[in-house]
């Protein structure tokens, strides 16, 4: 299987570990560590390798709903998100010959306004337009990630 999200789910590295919000029976919810231009940026990704939404089961589904409402609830309340976009794209599954795509979701909390958190100031240019991949990425360093991912969880009890 050449799948690139299965290990990741089934024996993460710490780093990846470390930013994992939520962790459900069929869903781990994780920040995304790689890009927080959007304070909260975040996957959910399914447990099992499923391809396809259509071969979801009705518990894996439910679940999916659970989650996404938590996570939603606490980006929302620790960073003052106007709106969480959700999207289910896995196209980079398919620049491959035999593509393998794995179910997860992005979710992209929407800002109308400036955040300051962690000495940075978080910018949305694109608020209220569909986000079109042009903005200037803001990568943080560990010390921001782990700041963000405690203000989420402290959110989420």
């Amino acid at each position: 299987m050449s799948c690139e999200i299965c290990p990741i789910i089934s024996n993460p590295h710490p780093e990846e570990f470390r930013l994992r919000l939520i962790e459900g029976e069929h869903w781990v919810a994780t920040l995304r560590g790689n890009d927080q231009t959007l304070p909260g940026t975040s996957f959910i990704t399914a447990r099992r390798h499923v391809e396809s939404l259509s071969s979801l089961t009705p518990s894996e589904q439910l679940e999916f709903f659970d989650i996404h409402a938590q996570l939603e609830r606490a980006i929302m309340q620790a960073f003052g998100a106007a709106v969480i976009n959700t999207s289910c794209l896995m196209n980079l599954a398919f620049r491959e010959e035999d593509p393998e795509p794995h179910v997860h979701w992005h979710l992209k909390p929407r800002y109308a306004e400036p955040i300051e958190f962690a000495g940075h100031t978080f910018l949305d240019p694109e608020f209220g337009s569909y986000l079109s991949g042009s903005y200037p990425r803001k990568i943080v360093d560990n010390a921001v990630l782990n700041a963000i991912a405690a203000e989420i969880k402290a959110s989420l009890s």
